[in-house]
């Protein structure tokens, strides 16, 4: 066997290295130009898929309902204008709701309930003001949230006069929220509205503003859901024609799939999914549990960036002239021993300055002494009474303070701007 020492051995030896690496120089030459075709075919179908507008649905049509996409689409498609808005978590949601139970004598579905009948009675008694509400008040609703609910919905036609923001310290300082673009009313309000120019503050994991950027770079992948919620209708429409469901027989209902899979769509909520009942006597819950997780460190990064919606959120209500009550929810005093004493006053101040800052009407229930233990249903949420009482307060604010700020008479209006009555 030659070696590389001889002349004749020098050339085999060369050759050989070439041949050998000549494989593989090809085959990397090859499956570069495979990929630089893929991602031009890739290219063309997504600029074909987007020229035909393939899986693209309104804005408005939502591929999974769930608490944010039913109060939205309500919002976008009543015809009536609301002059009074409600927002906040489940601390405003669960008593507004809870009280309507009560005062309508009557089951609500949760999806379709969107507003405070017993506030719009209670306000015109007060005033002599008819008044139309609206609730969008969700579970989990964050200051960003109701930031993006203002900004994108809260204008034009849609424009209310006054809009009452209830607050609480866990909207500020959630310690197992991954990030504001990770609640159910982001993922619906992306969907109204331009968010990238929030991307740094709702997305600060890199890899979440590459997904984002990737969405809006290549027409496919941002159309992912469509497609998938598309394809999943079309299967189930098939599906149905080939195997109907035989006479007095029920079809495979969202509960039997929550219990066989748990994990698939978890937070997606359908019409008759829960209920708000009247209810007369109130029992109460434990969920220390739950908030200990909640507080269990002061997140200064999520606490600074959702006190700057907080403060945007003003901004924007006071350029269109909607006027902002801002009020402190009470929480039981089990659930306050929670919070580290520097960030309970950091959040209580921040919201009484900033509110009084930008011209707010602020409303103190939780520094008021007006709510016991025996208001509530769990450590943090009125029950129905509870409720009732926390909307009468509020109207009783209004009523002094407020009441002109609806009338239509440009001389009254013209009184309460110059008596300064909000």
């Amino acid at each position: 066997m030659a070696t590389c020492d001889s002349a004749t051995g020098s050339r085999q030896c060369c050759c050989s290295k070439r041949n050998a690496t000549a494989v593989p120089d090809f085959l990397e030459r090859l499956l570069s130009a495979r990929f630089v075709v893929a991602v031009l075919s890739f290219m063309t179908i997504c600029a074909l898929a987007a020229t035909l507008s393939l899986g693209k649905r309104p804005s408005q049509q939502f591929s999974e309902h769930n608490w944010a996409s039913w109060a939205f689409q309500d919002f976008l498609t009543v015809r009536e204008k609301p002059q009074v808005v409600f927002l906040g978590s489940s601390l405003v949601l669960v008593p507004v709701a809870g009280v309507d139970a009560n005062f309508l004598n009557r089951r609500l579905d949760g999806s379709q309930h969107h507003r405070s009948f017993y506030f719009e009675q209670r306000f015109k008694e007060a005033t002599g003001a008819p008044v139309r509400t609206f609730n969008l008040a969700l579970p989990g609703e964050m200051p960003s949230d109701a930031y993006l609910m203002t900004d994108f919905l809260l204008d034009g036609e849609k424009k209310p006069d006054i809009l009452i923001y209830g607050v609480g310290p866990r909207d500020f300082m959630d310690n197992i929220l991954p990030s504001p673009a990770s609640t159910d009313a982001f993922h619906s309000l992306a969907r109204l509205g331009d968010v990238s120019r929030l991307l740094d503050r709702v997305m600060p994991e890199w890899t979440d503003k590459l997904n984002f950027k990737l969405g809006r770079t290549f027409y496919l992948y941002g159309k992912k859901e469509d497609l998938s919620v598309a394809a999943s209708r079309l299967s189930s429409s098939v599906l149905a024609r080939l195997a109907p469901v035989p006479p007095g027989k029920s079809a495979f209902t969202v509960e039997q799939r929550r219990q066989l899979m748990p994990l698939y769509h978890p937070c997606e909520l359908t019409a008759g999914d829960a209920f708000f009942r009247p209810s007369r006597s109130e029992q109460s819950i434990d969920n220390l549990a739950e908030y200990r997780k909640r507080y269990a460190t002061v997140r200064w990064d999520t606490f600074a960036t959702q006190m700057r919606f907080f403060t945007e959120l003003l901004d924007v209500a006071r350029q269109r002239e909607i006027h902002v009550v801002v009020v402190s929810m009470p929480v039981t005093d089990i659930n306050r021993s929670l919070i580290a004493d520097y960030a309970w006053l950091a959040y209580r101040q921040s919201v009484h300055v900033l509110a009084t800052l930008k011209g707010a009407t602020f409303i103190d229930l939780q520094g008021s002494g007006a709510f016991k233990t025996a208001d509530f249903m769990d450590t943090v949420h009125l029950h129905s009474g509870g409720g009732k009482k926390m909307l009468d307060i509020i109207v009783d604010t209004l009523a002094q303070r407020a009441s002109c700020a609806l009338s239509a008479k440009p001389d009254v209006q013209k009184l309460c701007n110059s008596t300064q009555a909000l």
